[in-house]
């Protein structure tokens, strides 16, 4: 019997068109190759060798069997439509603290509202302060 050797799916095929940077593993996955050693220990993937811009095969196939093994442990659906009203809490307040967080358009809104909430709350005595002493002049210009 011939032995047959096993290559990863071309590029042009169907399933790679979804492994971009858009993906929500894309991360995890450009992590995972980015731990792992690759085939030629001195050879590390440059853009053409990896799927989608992001990762090489092993690291993409790592983050999709972790990420469906978590979900079937844990019960989770398989197929989860993302809300698009969805603030990530935990997100706004690594933003707000000045840590590097990607953030969606409603987000940004959320970080910039409470930001400008806490710059009224703090400014609100230097307002009275301020009110207060144009209330001193104009009683003393009387």
């Amino acid at each position: 019997m011939p032995a047959q050797a096993i290559a990863s799916a071309p590029a042009d095929e169907p399933a790679h068109a979804r492994l971009t940077i858009a993906h929500p593993l894309a991360a995890v996955a450009a992590r995972n190759c980015a731990d792992h050693t690759h085939d030629l220990a001195d050879h590390t993937p440059d853009l053409a060798d990896l799927v989608g811009g992001v990762a090489c095969g092993a690291a993409w196939a790592k983050a999709l069997h972790d990420d469906f093994m978590f979900a079937l442990e844990c019960g989770l659906p398989l197929d989860v439509e993302p809300d698009p009203f969805y603030i990530d809490e935990v997100a706004v307040r690594r933003a707000m603290r000045d840590e590097p967080v990607e953030l969606t358009e409603l987000e940004r809104a959320e970080v910039r509202r409470r930001l400008s909430a806490i710059r009224d709350r703090r400014n609100r005595p230097y307002w009275f302060v301020c009110s207060r002493a144009a209330a001193v002049r104009r009683e003393a210009a009387r």
